[in-house]
């Protein structure tokens, strides 16, 4: 009996969701750092199913957003990968350039010049 191969899509659609989720928490983490006031009800509103939420606050709502772009694009990417054959070692480079540019925008020197505050300010 023939074993069949699976085809390396799955795979890159699975690095592509995981970026995407890790993008949406940096995404969420830096709204609740630029507006604090017009965000921590939506994100406490958002993780307000989660157990433990009141313990974590806001950060409930931005694990949130994480799990729902990861879900949402891993379906999507799955479907629209699963039947051919992609290069693991692009998508793995991609995947680990992507990972560097969310640490550097999470770096509060960088995402203070990018929001346009003065070094030193506390955040």
């Amino acid at each position: 009996m023939q074993k069949r191969e699976r085809k390396s899509g799955e795979m890159s659609a699975a690095l592509g969701a995981l970026w995407l989720g890790l993008a949406g928490v940096v995404a969420s983490h830096l709204w609740s750092t630029a507006d604090p006031a017009g965000s921590k009800p939506v994100l406490l509103k958002l993780g307000s199913w989660v157990p433990g939420w009141w313990g974590i606050g806001p950060f409930a709502g931005k694990e949130v957003i994480g799990l729902l772009l990861w879900l949402c694009s891993w379906l999507i990417l799955h479907f629209l990968l699963k039947g051919r054959d992609t290069s693991i070692r692009k998508a793995g480079v991609l995947f680990v350039i992507g990972f560097a540019i969310i640490l550097i925008a999470i770096w509060p020197p960088v995402y203070h010049a990018f929001l346009g505050w003065p070094p030193g300010l506390p955040e």
